[in-house]
């Protein structure tokens, strides 16, 4: 455990950096899908500790930090998430476009 700002205790966490995307006129489709179904489903899944969206609305590109209680809930394989989640994941992909870095997990060593 990390101290952090005023003396508190900060637990381990991990972040997943995911990369994505789609065209500039498919970015309001993939908000909605983003807001309305993925974060909802990652609600859902133990160790689920918090989200970002950043979108470039310019580009269409887009980045998510997923954030986990542990390591292995950062590491786990697709197969191991619930249904909403693979069915949002579906939605997503369905309208991404461009060639992405695949996932990637980073220890979270400071946060405020």
């Amino acid at each position: 455990m990390n101290a952090g700002a005023r003396g508190r205790t900060l637990r381990s966490m991990y972040a997943q950096l995911i990369e994505g995307g789609t065209t500039p006129d498919r970015r309001t489709d993939m908000d909605r899908i983003v807001t309305d179904e993925m974060v909802p489903a990652l609600n859902a899944e133990a160790g689920f500790a918090g989200a970002l969206n950043l979108v470039d609305r310019t580009t269409g590109d887009a980045m998510m930090i997923v954030l986990w209680e542990t390591e292995p809930q950062a590491r786990r394989a697709l197969a191991e998430y619930g249904q909403s989640f693979l069915k949002a994941l579906a939605s997503v992909a369905a309208i991404s476009t461009g060639t992405r870095r695949p996932i990637s997990v980073w220890e979270v060593n400071a946060r405020a």
